[in-house]
């Protein structure tokens, strides 16, 4: 078992995932993305946490121009970051784990900086990570993919509706379940743009109301029980 590899089969092979990261390349390309700071990329998806994209960043945006440093947010009183984080939602609870994961990186790092993340390895640094409240496997794994060029792939929510549709898994089955039985089985180095591509796929086709089915190339693939027919 190397570096902690789970032993979970799920219900897809390793063949038909590269099939599918093939032909999201075609229909998407190869995404691009800029390299955040670490400690910026994980306050940013804890601020994403059961919102929306334009919530999370009005929010982040807000939080930035109150505080100039994560030390200011840190030491701020909690009402103050609650209120300037609101457009995220569940601004009580992200305000007191924001401040929360801000004090346990300056005690474990000896600074407000992440980089030491970078001598770990990546089931060292996930359970690192998730002993914190407010930072899930998803929330370590955006971390490590998009701040560290770790080859590991997310699941959000669409990752997670996706899979379940196209049979990785069980319905039912937890985003954490999805991302063990997909985790060694995506082909080497393509783990972020598959993310990328997934997430692209389930805004504009494979949507949680009224999905594309007509325009879907992954349809003959697709499971769900509510599936349009291709006439549709």
């Amino acid at each position: 078992m190397k570096d902690g590899k789970a032993l979970d089969p799920g219900n897809v092979g390793s063949s038909e995932i590269a099939e599918i990261v093939e032909i999201l390349e075609k229909l998407f390309g190869i995404p691009d993305w800029r390299r955040k700071d670490p400690l910026d990329e994980l306050m940013l998806t804890i601020l994403s946490q059961n919102t929306n994209d334009r919530n999370r960043d009005n929010a982040y945006s807000r939080l930035r121009a109150a505080y100039s440093t994560w030390e200011a947010v840190m030491n701020a009183p909690v009402g103050s970051v609650e209120e300037a984080i609101r457009p995220a939602g569940l601004s009580r609870q992200k305000s007191v784990r924001i401040q929360g994961v801000l004090h346990w990186v300056a005690d474990t790092f000896g600074s407000l900086s992440l980089t030491g993340i970078g001598a770990l390895g990546d089931d060292e640094a996930i359970t690192l990570l998730t002993t914190q409240k407010g930072v899930g496997l998803k929330t370590a794994a955006v971390l490590l993919a998009f701040s560290f060029d770790r080859d590991l792939c997310p699941v959000d929510t669409h990752v997670h509706r996706i899979a379940q549709r196209l049979g990785w898994v069980g319905m039912g089955s937890t985003a954490d379940k999805v991302f063990t039985s997909i985790r060694w089985k995506i082909p080497a180095g393509k783990s972020s743009t598959f993310h990328l591509n997934l997430l692209k796929f389930g805004r504009t086709i494979c949507s949680a109301r009224s999905p594309q089915c007509g325009a879907c190339p992954l349809w003959s693939k697709c499971v769900y029980p509510e599936k349009l027919s291709r006439e549709n």
